[in-house]
């Protein structure tokens, strides 16, 4: 039996669970977000089991969405156990751990229906691009331990992980020709952070785009940061083939999607409910304008996150194209990520400093700065049980280059740039 005959059977015998969700998907998104999202059976739904089963909740109106507080990353990490129902064990949910807009590590428990909700996300989103189950996947990324899918996993699932870790030109050309084997017998479908496909960008403008051209890809997804025009174009001109950008993180999942027009996300209907906030209050922005994406996960039941503040900012605007209704996020703007270099001035990943952080859990918020070649200064806010240890200091020497000079500086908190968002890596060095 094969891989697409075998999943829709295992989700026939569970009562289609997924194929559940994907209608729903199918139907709630080729709408507008309705502005009486209150009265949603779905949102009501929600707010009584958080009411009900949570103590952080337990003191809210559950007739009304507007009466409950916003809640960032920090709220949930100092109030962790308040946020989880009662109606779970603990010990039968799904975890999803990420890095998150500082650096640091969250851990986002999730039930059975959620994980199911998520991919129903994969193969509607994954969709759009040509894909279905069975196809095979290659997802550029830095590989670490805490994120590397198992062997098993990866065979039944069709994925193929390339190390993104390594971006100079040598680099770059390992993974072109890794792709190119991959590919040579079955097209794929290649997912990677935008600012690999910058460096990718960059490399096309300064060699050629051979390797690319030997490749069988039928579509790329880029996500984490803001995918540019310019290298959008690199990237369908290398491969010949359509890019798409995605808007989405571990804690909750596929946010949106651009579709018909580029950097305008088409909004996940079905499973969220999305607001606009004020930059210096909680209240809604007025209509139109700029604001805080503040998101509402109608899936998970386990930990409910609502009025989740992503950090992200944006606005929702309702569009129309060739006769298709939808509201999107458009002016969408968060952090970027500066590009540094290692001792030996080879482009590092900022991903690579990103998963080598993961396992410090004591640090609340970093700051990694490049102030010269070679040279580094690190920003940190910790307890002040904190100690800067070895590993640490190993794991960074390992990525920077042996010879580079890391000095470290504890801070009260990492401040925030105009769009709200902090810079975890900055380059200075002219």
């Amino acid at each position: 039996m094969g891989r697409r005959a075998c999943f829709w059977a295992m989700d026939a015998v569970k009562g289609s669970p997924v194929k559940k969700e994907l209608e729903i998907l199918e139907n709630l998104n080729s709408q507008v977000q309705d502005d009486d999202f209150e009265n949603r059976t779905d949102v009501k739904k929600l707010l009584e089991h958080a009411v009900s089963t949570t103590d952080f909740y337990s003191h809210f109106d559950a007739t009304d969405l507007s009466s409950f507080p916003l809640i960032t990353k920090a709220t949930l990490k100092e109030n962790y156990e308040q946020f989880l129902s009662s109606s779970f064990d603990k010990d039968s949910l799904f975890r999803m751990t990420t890095s998150g807009s500082t650096g640091t590590p969250f851990t986002c428990l999730q039930d059975y229906r959620k994980k199911k909700a998520t991919y129903a996300e994969v193969l509607y989103y994954n969709g759009m691009i040509g894909y279905s189950i069975g196809k095979k996947i290659i997802y550029l990324r830095s590989v670490v331990e805490e994120c590397s899918k198992t062997p098993i996993q990866q065979f039944m699932q069709n994925i193929y992980l390339v190390d993104c870790n390594d971006l100079s030109d040598e680099g770059i050309e390992r993974m072109l020709t890794r792709i190119a084997s991959l590919t040579k017998r079955e097209p794929a479908m290649m997912m990677g952070y935008a600012s690999t496909l910058d460096a990718f960008r960059d490399y096309f403008t300064r060699n050629d785009n051979r390797l690319a051209k030997q490749a069988h890809i039928y579509g790329v997804i880029s996500g984490s940061e803001m995918l540019f025009d310019d290298t959008r174009k690199a990237i369908e001109q290398a491969f010949s083939c359509t890019c798409l950008s995605r808007y989405a993180n571990e804690e909750n999942g596929f946010l949106g999607q651009d579709l018909y027009r580029p950097n305008e996300f088409v909004i996940d209907n079905a499973h969220y409910v999305y607001e606009i906030v004020d930059f210096d209050s909680d209240k809604p922005s007025p209509k139109g304008q700029v604001g805080r994406i503040v998101v509402t996960d109608l899936r998970n039941y386990a930990m409910p996150m609502i009025r989740y503040d992503t950090g992200d900012v944006g606005r929702l605007e309702n569009r129309t194209f060739r006769d298709k209704h939808y509201t999107a996020l458009v002016d969408f703007g968060g952090r970027k990520v500066d590009v540094i270099y290692d001792c030996n001035g080879q482009k590092i990943s900022p991903h690579a400093i990103t998963n080598l952080m993961w396992k410090f859990t004591g640090i609340n918020q970093y700051q990694l700065i490049q102030k010269d070649k070679g040279s580094y200064l690190l920003k940190i806010n910790v307890p002040d049980s904190f100690s800067f240890n070895e590993e640490l200091e190993h794991d960074l020497m390992h990525v920077l280059g042996i010879g580079a000079n890391l000095q470290v500086e504890r801070v009260d908190e990492i401040p925030v740039l105009s769009s709200r968002k902090r810079k975890y890596i900055v380059n200075e060095c002219n």
